[in-house]
């Protein structure tokens, strides 16, 4: 049981060409390969290899994560940074997708995991309220 749970964890994290963190080992020694260096074969078996691993809910949780920044854009937070971004129908509009996303997963993923969703819509709404 902990295996799966083990790998739930590691289904998370999307192994894109290029990237260091991920990559699966080459076959000649240790070494990831880069994208340069694979065939357009290998490229995509190793694509899917990790395509079969992700759920629905790792992509719908980082989707809420995107999400929740572009709320806080749109509300024009930080001001220094954000303000001309500033649109308070549509960081509605993602507070409220983002509360309704937390509410469809709870009981189908790791409460750990919607917890700090959860806390982040609250802190978008008291922010919401307080940038009207």
């Amino acid at each position: 049981m902990a295996d799966e749970s083990e790998d739930k964890k590691e289904s998370g994290k999307l192994w894109t060409p290029g990237s260091d963190e991920t990559a699966p080992e080459s076959r000649s020694g240790g070494e990831p390969e880069s994208a340069e260096e694979m065939s357009e074969e290998e490229l995509r078996k190793r694509i899917e290899e990790v395509m079969e691993k992700v759920t629905v809910a790792d992509i719908v949780l980082d989707m809420m994560i995107s999400l929740s920044s572009l709320a806080y854009q749109r509300m024009g937070i930080p001001h220094e940074v954000n303000e001309k971004f500033k649109d308070m129908e549509q960081a509605r509009l993602a507070i409220d997708c983002l509360d309704a996303w937390c509410t469809v997963l709870e009981g189908r993923v790791d409460p750990e995991q919607v917890e700090p969703l959860k806390s982040t819509v609250l802190n978008l709404k008291l922010n919401f309220a307080k940038e009207s």
